[in-house]
């Protein structure tokens, strides 16, 4: 997704899947968290209940910088062995003889130390790390801060969990978890039983609250942060309106410093839905004060892609082989739905045009030969997915295709692999022939360049 400060979307909404194949009553992770600001240090006493049925095959994953004390069930302490992965351990359960099920209930006591950054950085800062700078600490889901259980067999992660922690920090000012309303320290207690993905922001910081969005540590004037909550108030009714779906989430925005060097014309962001952060930009400098607008059609473009990951990515959170599609592709069109209210049809063009040059002489894999999510790469998801959704439109109307979309969010808790697409075109009104059609003339496409040029007809 193009960004003029190169903001590195690590949207990984990917896996919250505790919704996918959809559990009647969520896993649940409660107890405390203590943190110290000052020395890189978190301790977790936790408990997780209502935990799925899972043989032998499943682990427990957690960050690697985090330190075991015990796992323990209904009979006491259990044995683990781990195996290293690029940024968490994999522990694997067993009673000294085999290894067990998934226990319906698990405790879990670790601690872990980390580097603080602040005159010295780091080479690198992205999603999956635990970040102190000095001032705040930011860990998401992706850093597995907490313990994340991973489904062999299925091959999911349950990062979203309903929750009752306390978390204690006595050098800090806010706190704020992932899906509730930001608390003063030192110590605070969150519940929520609606499961929410755990994005962990302390530190020393205010909080700004508005109609539809709240802003963490951004240090905005009140009348430019209304200025920026009206636009994406905007682009929330947009999405209500054309879907049909209420817009019920209100939004975080957390402004971070990095813990790596920045040059005056980079930031990088991520989404832990409901919730957007940035490092190395500023809110405030994102709005013409004097129009009450974003400053860029990127910038609008943006806010509006993650904006649709309440629908494709929370509402709908995709599995199987064609998640990746599903999950970002979807909300890709929608933001170029969106730009198209707010600035006019040829921007839709422009952005066409600008996937053609992006998609010369790839080839890329029919959606109905994907055998693997990760065939699906950033390009085909971020730019060659929502052409196909724009080709549908093309072919079958605009009120066609937020039906399409509209059933596949009803439909959350099914397999979406590829038959899901068919059977969402097919309920949504599509008879056998036109979607044979589509898929032929359409999704069996191989040479990326042709769709494109088939979209701009002599526009080209």
């Amino acid at each position: 997704m193009p960004f003029p400060l190169r903001f590195i979307l690590n949207s990984l909404v990917l896996f919250s899947s505790v919704l996918a194949f959809a559990q009647v009553t969520p896993a649940k992770i409660s107890g405390k968290i203590t943190i110290n600001m000052g020395q890189g240090l978190v301790m977790a006493d936790l408990e997780l209940s209502n935990l799925p049925k899972l043989d032998t095959g499943f682990r427990i994953l957690l960050n690697r910088g985090m330190n075991m004390k015990f796992f323990r069930d209904s009979t006491g302490v259990l044995r683990y062995n781990d195996s290293p992965g690029d940024d968490v351990l994999k522990y694997r359960i067993h009673n000294g003889k085999n290894y067990i099920p998934l226990p319906e209930k698990l405790k879990i006591n670790y601690s872990g130390a980390f580097p603080v950054y602040q005159d010295t950085l780091s080479f690198f800062d992205y999603k999956g790390v635990i970040a102190f700078n000095g001032k705040t600490l930011r860990a998401s889901e992706q850093s597995k801060w907490y313990p994340v259980i991973y489904d062999v067999k299925a091959d999911r992660e349950i990062t979203s969990l309903a929750y009752d922690i306390t978390i204690d920090c006595q050098d800090c000012k806010t706190i704020y978890l992932n899906g509730s309303t930001p608390q003063a320290g030192p110590l605070a207690r969150f519940n929520s039983e609606r499961p929410f993905e755990l994005l962990l922001f302390t530190g020393d910081y205010q909080q700004q609250a508005f109609a539809g969005s709240d802003f963490l540590n951004a240090e905005i004037p009140a009348e430019v942060a209304g200025q920026f909550d009206s636009q994406i108030l905007g682009i929330k009714d947009f999405y209500a309106g054309k879907l049909g779906i209420p817009y019920s989430q209100k939004i975080t925005f957390i402004q971070h410093k990095a813990i790596e060097p920045f040059g005056p014309n980079r930031s990088w962001g991520f989404v832990t839905f409901p919730s957007i952060a940035v490092a190395g930009g500023q809110f405030k400098g994102e709005i013409v004060k004097e129009t009450g607008k974003f400053n860029h059609i990127l910038k609008y473009s943006f806010y509006a892609h993650e904006l649709g990951h309440y629908y494709f990515g929370h509402l709908l959170s995709p599995n199987s082989t064609m998640w990746l599609f599903l999950l970002e592709s979807p909300a890709e069109y929608l933001s170029v739905k969106a730009a198209a209210a707010e600035y006019g049809k040829d921007s839709t063009i422009a952005y066409i045009k600008n996937k053609q040059k992006l998609l010369k002489d790839k080839k890329i894999v029919p959606l109905s030969k994907i055998t693997r999510a990760e065939q699906i790469d950033d390009a085909y998801r971020y730019s060659y997915g929502p052409l196909i959704l724009l080709a549908f439109e093309q072919r079958f109307g605009e009120k066609r295709t937020y039906k399409f979309l509209t059933t596949m969010i009803r439909h959350a808790g099914e397999r979406t692999d590829y038959a899901f697409l068919g059977k969402m075109a097919r309920e949504s009104g599509l008879s056998e022939k036109e979607w044979t059609s589509f898929e032929l003339e359409v999704l069996g496409l191989e040479d990326a360049e042709v769709l494109p040029a088939k979209l701009l007809g002599d526009k080209s």
